[in-house]
């Protein structure tokens, strides 16, 4: 097998948030920022960092438009969440393969282990690393690294799996194999970053490895 660690990143890869986040986003901007932003401005900036993501609407304004997203977001967390199709069942038998994974996200711990529970995927996970564990996050590589270094695993035997640019940068500059999913709401974009894999259905994930065995 090729990959023997597979690191997620978790929103908008295995969990659908992607509902939740636009809500908590327009509840803020509409808050703070009334009649400025639209959905389409949020989504050009997906998966940055939170405080980032504030600091480009409004700079004055940022931390405390960050205190109400997260109270929105933790609030409207489980009755927005779904799952994506496949996604425990393959995890399962990655898992019974021997296959070592873990979690890199740019969102707090607080919801990533959420998220991660509300939908029985924490037994899976080897490592977690969320924003505030290394001095910067995706798309530099220091989570990247971090997950490595707990796992006792180097670059060239794992694979980064991710919905946005910032999950793909982060791996090219760890020296770590990307692939993309087609259910990203960016799915597009992600092609001009060239992952090693584009992933149409979570299935496809045990094919790589399977067809990579040897």
């Amino acid at each position: 097998m090729k990959y023997s660690v597979v690191l997620f990143d978790l929103d908008g890869t295995l969990i659908n948030t992607n509902s939740l986040i636009l809500a908590s986003f327009m509840h803020t901007l509409n808050q703070h920022c009334p009649g400025k932003y639209t959905r389409d401005d949020v989504l050009k900036i997906m998966g940055e960092p939170l405080l980032d993501q504030m600091r480009r609407f409004d700079p004055g304004q940022a931390e405390a438009m960050v205190k109400t997203y997260h109270a929105y977001n933790i609030k409207h967390h489980d009755e927005y969440a779904e799952a994506f199709p496949h996604v425990r069942e393959v995890l399962q038998a990655l898992d019974q393969a021997g296959v070592v994974m873990g979690v890199v996200s740019n969102k707090r711990r607080v919801v990533v282990e959420r998220g991660l529970d509300l939908f029985q995927l924490t037994p899976f996970m080897k490592t977690i690393v969320c924003i505030g564990d290394t001095p910067e996050a995706k798309p530099a590589p220091d989570m990247i690294f971090l997950a490595l270094e707990q796992l006792k695993a180097v670059p060239e035997e794992a694979l980064m799996v991710g919905d946005s640019r910032y999950d793909l940068m982060a791996a090219r500059r760890a020296g770590v194999d990307a692939a993309a999913v087609g259910w990203s709401l960016h799915a597009e974009e992600l092609k001009k970053y060239e992952p090693a894999y584009f992933l149409h259905d979570m299935r496809d994930l045990l094919r790589i490895l399977d067809t990579e065995k040897g």
